[in-house]
C-alpha cells in the first residue's frame, strides 16, 4: 500500500506546483517592477517663507520701527509719569 500511496502524493506535489497560476503581482500594482512610475509632484520647499510669513513679517518690522520712534522721543505729554505705586489695602482685624 504504501508502495502506491508515495508515488501518487509525490505525483500531486509536484503537479500542484508545475501549475501555472497568474503573477501575484500584475502590472496595475503599484508594487509590481512592471508598475508604471506614479506622477512626480515637485514639493516646495519648507526654507522660504509663505505670503503669510512675509505679511506677518512686515507687519512686525511696521510696529518696530514705530515703537523705535517712539523710545526717540520720550513721552508725549513732556511731564515725568508718575510713580505707580499699589494701593494700600486694609485689613481688618478682629
Amino acid at each position: 500500500m504504501t508502495q502506491i500511496l508515495f508515488p501518487i502524493i509525490a505525483a500531486a506535489l509536484f503537479a500542484g506546483c508545475a501549475s501555472t497560476k497568474p503573477p501575484l503581482l500584475t502590472a496595475e500594482n503599484p508594487a509590481s517592477p512592471d508598475a508604471p512610475e506614479g506622477a512626480r509632484i515637485a514639493h516646495r520647499s519648507s526654507l522660504h517663507a509663505d505670503e503669510i510669513t512675509r505679511k506677518g513679517r512686515a507687519l512686525l518690522s511696521t510696529a518696530q520701527r514705530e515703537q523705535e520712534r517712539w523710545d526717540q522721543f520720550g513721552p508725549v505729554s513732556g511731564t515725568p509719569e508718575a510713580p505707580q505705586t499699589a494701593p494700600e489695602a486694609k485689613h481688618e482685624h478682629p
